[in-house]
């Protein structure tokens, strides 16, 4: 019960911050809060209409699905060209052993070396 009456308390609050309107001064090319020699003021609440305003926000949130559609495309093809390199640089260590194998035998006359405790008693 605390809780929810902290948490009402916290949502006046909140709302009670957004209704007062400050005045803004322009000093030069920079905006300001207080007052500055010379400065203007400047009427800075919303002149939107409720219209407008919707439209915007239905802008905005068909530009944040874009986005999002956008990034999701982005790591499923970062994801592929990921694999495709992991998968061409295993490719290029099997190719690497294999052919150091090919030369490994070449060094040796061709024949595979046999391990003395395998290898056939000698014929005197």
């Amino acid at each position: 019960m605390k809780t929810l009456s902290y948490l009402l308390c916290i949502a006046t609050l909140g709302l009670c911050t957004g209704l007062q309107a400050q005045t803004v001064y322009r000093c030069g090319s920079s905006y300001s809060q207080t007052p500055c020699p010379g400065g203007n003021t400047i009427d800075a609440t919303d002149s939107r209409t409720p219209e407008q305003r919707k439209a915007h926000e239905a802008s905005v949130r068909h530009e944040k699905r874009a986005g999002d559609t956008l990034e999701k495309a982005r790591l499923k093809e970062e994801a592929a060209a990921r694999k495709a390199t992991e998968q061409a640089e295993k490719a290029q260590r099997d190719a690497d052993k294999a052919s150091q194998k090919t030369a490994d035998k070449k060094k040796s006359g061709g024949k595979e070396k046999i391990p003395a405790y395998r290898a056939p008693p000698a014929n005197n």
